[in-house]
């Protein structure tokens, strides 16, 4: 058992910290002319799976658009990450470096969230057409028809090295992200009302919209040859504990403007437990619960925990659990997380990768993670 403790903390931090003097300098060539600056290339990576990143690392010139406009806050990770995820099977990490998105600034894209009207041509949402002295049967009518289903286009680009030691854009994902419940007011102060959105539908507006958005890049000075990877994403309900996922792809080819071609993305974040698990996962379901019987056989202070379970297919990727609990000691600490870990090694299969974190009111205080097909778990606990 690992134990977290200063002393690691210390050797983590100075077997790892970058030593820039020996990392490779480029030029970025994604910035004007006149503001083109040295990068530099770290020689450490975290995970060979993922992309390095260019340092200084630059924000997202939309940065911030993402939080205001998203309701649901576990909707910003997945978007976030699932996008990255399935770009690495366009830009393959060992020849792209991700950067935040550089090309859709904050106000242009706020005006194409928009609703389209007179005053907003821009928008990319359905216009609606009533008026503040409507009815308010039409007014429902009109929103309800005309659900404002785009909440936010997340940009992130990809970067290569040339023979000439610069690095250039040679690649961007772009993330829409569609509602699957509308929420709306027909007047300020006045009552929310819900229309649940159809798959069929949602998917049908994530088409039309991406087919614009690619036009409007295209017209972009040099990126008319990048090629442009697109991701549907379905956002949960406003409530959920889980988030949304991906539900469709595709690629737009250098040099070209059609989109089409989209494949099916057959993934999904399952709440545990829940009446869904227990529908596609039986058995995990009746596991978890017997994991949840046996911790508050012994541990009085327990009272549930929330996992999420990231599925492709029919096949369980990652199964994450999050037992919160009040402690009256450090000592108490130590035994749930032994006790924790003897039911996680017993109960839970390893095809899988398993994490399962333990908090208090005030803070994490442990951590199990096994990835899968391993044999035995790493416990961390936070003294």
């Amino acid at each position: 058992m690992k134990r977290l403790i200063p002393l690691i903390l210390l050797a983590v931090v100075v077997g790892c910290a970058p030593q820039y003097e020996e990392n490779d300098e480029v030029i970025d060539e994604t910035l004007p002319g006149e503001e083109q600056e040295t990068a530099i290339i770290p020689n450490y990576q975290v995970d060979e799976s993922d992309y390095q990143v260019l340092l200084p690392y630059r924000l997202s010139e939309s940065r911030g658009v993402t939080t205001n406009q998203i309701a649901n806050r576990i909707d910003i990770r997945a978007l976030e990450n699932d996008l990255r995820r399935h770009s690495t099977d366009v830009f393959d990490p060992d020849d792209y470096f991700f950067q935040e998105g550089q090309q859709i600034g904050s106000s242009e894209l706020y005006s194409w969230l928009e609703r389209y009207s007179e005053t907003s041509q821009y928008g990319l949402n359905p216009a609606v057409s009533y008026t503040d002295d409507s009815p308010l049967e039409e007014k429902l009518a009109d929103e309800r028809d005309n659900p404002k289903y785009l909440t936010h286009i997340l940009e992130q680009n990809y970067l290569v090295r040339t023979e000439e030691d610069t690095v250039k854009l040679a690649g961007i994902s772009l993330g829409i992200a569609i509602k699957s419940e509308y929420q709306f007011q027909t007047e300020i102060g006045g009552p929310f009302y819900y229309e649940t959105i159809s798959n069929e539908k949602m998917l049908s507006e994530a088409k039309r919209v991406a087919s614009e958005v690619v036009t409007r890049l295209r017209q972009k000075d040099g990126l008319m040859d990048v090629p442009i990877m697109l991701g549907v994403y379905q956002e949960a309900p406003r409530n959920s504990l889980v988030p949304g996922h991906m539900v469709a792809k595709t690629v737009v080819d250098a040099g070209s403007g059609n989109v089409s071609g989209w494949e099916t993305i057959e993934e999904e974040y399952v709440l545990f437990p829940s009446s869904r698990a227990g529908q596609i996962d039986p058995d995990l379901s009746a596991i978890v619960a017997d994991f949840q019987d046996d911790i508050r056989e012994f541990f009085p202070n327990y009272v549930g925990l929330i996992g999420e379970g990231f599925y492709q297919g029919d096949q369980l990727r990652k199964l994450t659990l999050e037992i919160p609990i009040t402690f009256q000691g450090q000592a108490e600490v130590n035994g749930f997380t032994q006790y924790v870990y003897g039911l996680v090694m017993d109960s839970f299969q390893t095809h899988y990768d398993l994490e399962v974190v333990i908090k208090s009111d005030q803070q994490q205080e442990s951590l199990i993670t096994r990835k899968r097909d391993a044999e035995k778990a790493d416990v961390y606990i936070y003294e």
